[in-house]
């Protein structure tokens, strides 16, 4: 194991916002795997925040070969909705928040993110918040999503640094950072309540699916997500869609 130090973009605050269990506790010091999937290379530091489609680590691999998972984000005074184009977005509300998976980037990610959030086409803006984040323990933090994609996503990831490192990972401590300025892509043009197109349904279970094996809250879910998008298999007739091709300029983009 080697120490790898936090970036200043952290900065150590804890937050009650985020409820704990019993056998985790926030400590100051944060440890990585020694591993050959880190190649160490130097390169500016940036963070998303994934709360739509992108929670689906298999597409977040295609839609930005070089980001890394760092760990869970909380954003504090906005709610999740599908809105009249279709897709997942964040719309300010006192007292609720949005829960996502928080990676990290580079350079040319977010162009391809921007590229697959319609950002020129006036789809969604781009935001840069605060937020609370709990990062992953070592065995998973600052992994590449290739290869947690690699190893069958992140339930088949965690069974592998399991494997790996022991009991190590019974003996984690959770770190929860504040921090200062997370990409956020979001809708301030397109906020009223609506259905999901039906293709991106699947995507946004997919998506579920591999949050909740890092560790999203049943509850969140139901309380959150669900209103919009029912459980995988449910999709009917009756289900409220957004009609196949009302983006801007006939582009289909989203989150």
């Amino acid at each position: 194991m080697r120490d790898f130090p936090l970036p200043s973009f952290f900065s150590e605050i804890r937050s009650p916002a985020w409820p704990r269990d019993n056998e985790q506790q926030v400590t100051n010091t944060m440890t990585t795997p020694d591993d050959d999937a880190w190649t160490g290379e130097a390169r500016q530091t940036k963070y998303y925040f994934a709360y739509g489609s992108n929670l689906y680590m298999r597409q977040m691999q295609r839609r930005c070969p070089n980001s890394r998972y760092v760990g869970f984000g909380r954003l504090p005074n906005f709610r999740w909705q599908i809105n009249q184009r279709g897709f997942a977005n964040v719309v300010a509300a006192e007292g609720h928040w949005v829960d996502g998976l928080v990676y990290e980037i580079d350079d040319g990610d977010e162009g391809k993110l921007d590229v697959s959030e319609g950002v020129s086409k006036g789809a969604y803006e781009k935001k840069h918040m605060p937020m609370l984040v709990k990062l992953a323990g070592c065995s998973l933090y600052r992994r590449p999503v290739s290869w947690l994609v690699a190893r069958g996503g992140p339930s088949g990831a965690r069974k592998t640094a399991k494997h790996r490192h022991g009991k190590i990972k019974s003996h984690l401590h959770v770190l929860e950072r504040q921090a200062s300025n997370v990409l956020v892509y979001m809708s301030l043009l397109h906020v009223a309540d609506s259905g999901p197109r039906h293709e991106y349904v699947d995507r946004i279970n997919r998506g579920l699916r591999d949050a909740v094996s890092l560790g999203m809250k049943e509850d969140y879910i139901r309380n959150s997500i669900r209103p919009f998008i029912p459980e995988p298999g449910a999709l009917s007739d009756e289900t409220p869609a957004s009609t196949r091709n009302n983006s801007p300029h006939g582009v289909e983009v989203e989150e």
